[in-house]
């Protein structure tokens, strides 16, 4: 651990570089010098001010099947940027395309909601022209990581705060852990408090450090769901993947995600857990990876490679021999779901144009 003075020293004068441009970009935003517009179809924006693991695209998909709920089925889409994906441009995401094409967390969503439109444009605003032509139903469009695009003017925005990373005491990259600057706090509709364990403490945590007083907060947690093979037609071992596996199983668990330590803490509760490979956040596996995979099952006596769903959809779509796969849904279920709902109810009612 490098100590915080040293840090201070070397780090601390290209923060204060970064706020200075972020200040300046936003002011030039905020004063019209740079355009800002609406979308042509009405968006709400999720996002955060850190880097990474505050789990936008669960809650996108929460936020999409609540809309839907109110609005109708087919009535809510997603646009994302595609981060990670090595085509440019406005892109269409089905349940069947490559990641390296759309982005793995567009493509987990296309899989989970087959009713929304999903689409990658790095372009937000063209992006919701090109969905407004092609699905004239859809009333609301779901931007995820859009807080910074100011090209787009949302129509209603989430900030997201990650619970176990207060953003009070933190800074901005590269000293801390922070994209964005403090103030942009105020710019949200809402605040949701995400990967809460218990919701009153927690919550009033969250009130402490700084969140404006003038905002709704609402709490979430993330939940776990039954392991599923992948891909999901290959065959499991030993039977169900939806039972739980005792804990007699050896496992490698893998991940390429934010912060690959809660996944794999997880899977410590329940499995023998013999090899953790963590990995950068988006990383393209490789044959070699799977052949070393497959050398260390073998080697090892494990029963099967464990990873994350937003993995998975990195992972080729034919079954790999001697490497079994499983991997860990997640979704986000709110702790005041009757909160948001009314307060999502009544936003939606005023900011739904009256015809579509």
């Amino acid at each position: 651990m490098i100590p915080r003075i040293v840090r201070m020293i070397f780090l601390g004068p290209l923060a204060a570089m970064h706020a200075a441009i972020l200040t300046c970009r936003h002011a030039l935003y905020d004063h019209g010098v740079l355009a800002s517009s609406e979308g042509a179809i009405p968006t709400l924006a999720l996002g955060n001010l850190t880097v990474g693991g505050t789990g936008k695209t669960p809650m996108t998909e929460r936020f999409v099947r609540d809309m839907e709920s109110i609005l109708g089925t087919g009535t809510v889409g997603i646009l994302s940027r595609g981060y990670g994906r090595e085509t440019k441009g406005f892109l269409w995401v089905d349940s069947d395309a490559d990641a390296k094409d759309v982005g793995d967390e567009p493509l987990m969503l296309a899989r989970k909601l087959p009713s929304a439109p999903v689409a990658v444009c790095e372009d937000r605003l063209q992006g919701l022209n090109v969905m407004k032509a092609a699905h004239p139903h859809l009333q609301w469009v779901v931007c995820d990581d859009a807080l910074q695009h100011r090209r787009l003017k949302p129509t209603l925005s989430i900030l997201l705060i990650d619970s176990t990373q207060p953003i009070q005491s933190d800074a901005l990259l590269p000293l801390g852990r922070l994209r964005d600057l403090h103030s942009r706090l105020k710019i949200a509709d809402a605040v949701v408090v995400t990967r809460l364990s218990d919701e009153s403490s927690e919550i009033r945590d969250a009130f402490a450090q700084g969140l404006p007083a003038d905002r709704p907060v609402f709490g979430s947690r993330m939940q776990s769901e039954p392991l599923r093979c992948w891909p999901d037609d290959a065959p499991c071992n030993n039977g169900n993947p939806e039972e739980s596996p005792d804990r007699r199983e050896r496992i490698i668990a893998v991940a390429g995600i934010a912060r690959p330590e809660r996944f794999m803490d997880r899977l410590a509760e329940r499995f023998q857990v013999v090899r953790r490979e963590a990995f950068s956040d988006h990383k393209s596996f490789s044959a070699a990876d799977f052949k070393r995979w497959n050398r260390i099952i073998e080697s090892d006596r494990l029963h099967a490679l464990i990873t994350t769903e937003k993995d998975a959809m990195r992972l080729p779509k034919t079954v790999i021999d001697g490497v079994p796969i499983r991997y860990e849904p997640m979704k986000a279920e709110w702790v005041n779901s009757v909160q948001l709902n009314g307060w999502l109810t009544e936003q939606l009612k005023d900011r739904t144009p009256a015809t579509v």
